[in-house]
């Protein structure tokens, strides 16, 4: 329920936006990693899992466009992968399944639209935005009193790509986006001492990233048809 929730919420300016003219469907596909108390550095190295997702952009202009989506996300991370004394004391690990549902404003820094003569067949972009995720983390090792919780909380995303057109009405990028978040329970650890170690440190919050390809659709258009220019 809180899911569901949280992706109406997220999802309704689609009904502002609404679909027509200068907008595309589109999937993603790529990998997620996470950064906090069981991966402080080293990110790539530390247990890289699968994401996916899908979204519907509205091309505002041949500058900016708004875009919706929701996906899904697998996290983990293991102490057993770090030579730090708190982590060999700890050897805990976690994994979690994390649905996120964003909105995000996206700038390309050269005029671009799929298929239109007018514009360039590319263009580096950059995104920023607003999303709300739901995770849930499990966590495995041999300290047995860490209650499993869901947590639902917002995060920023940004990030940066490049666009291409790749075959007639279908768009491709490569994008890498992180998600900054207002909470220290992506992993699920309690900020408890355990033999004088603090397990979960407050001050310090989470974070998530993906990095991957986006594969989109773009609704043909009367000026599409026409040859004419895109506005």
């Amino acid at each position: 329920m809180k899911s569901y929730k949280l992706i109406v919420v997220l999802f309704f300016p689609i009904t502002i936006i609404g679909f027509g003219q200068n907008s595309d469907l589109g999937l993603f596909l790529g990998t997620s990693y996470y950064l906090g108390e069981l991966n402080p550095s080293t990110p790539i190295l530390n247990k890289v899992n699968p994401s996916l997702g899908v979204f519907y952009r509205k091309n505002i202009s041949k500058r900016y466009a708004l875009r919706v989506g929701v996906n899904y996300l697998k996290l983990a991370a293991a102490d057993k992968n770090r030579s730090t004394e708190l982590s060999q004391f700890r050897q805990l690990s976690f994994t979690a399944n994390l649905w996120e549902a964003y909105g995000i404003l996206e700038f390309n820094f050269i005029p671009y639209q799929i298929n239109n003569y007018t514009t360039s067949p590319f263009s580096p972009y950059v995104f920023i935005g607003l999303a709300g995720f739901l995770v849930s983390p499990n966590v495995d090792g041999p300290i047995t009193d860490i209650v499993k919780e869901d947590v639902v909380a917002p995060s920023i995303p940004f990030g940066l790509g490049v666009k291409f057109d790749f075959s007639g009405n279908l768009g491709l990028a490569i994008e890498w986006g992180m998600r900054k978040t207002f909470t220290d329970q992506i992993e699920g650890l309690p900020e408890t001492y355990v033999h004088g170690y603090q397990l979960s440190n407050s001050q310090n919050n989470d974070w998530y990233s993906t990095v991957g390809l986006t594969l989109n659709y773009k609704f043909l258009t009367k000026s599409d048809y026409c040859r004419g220019p895109v506005n």
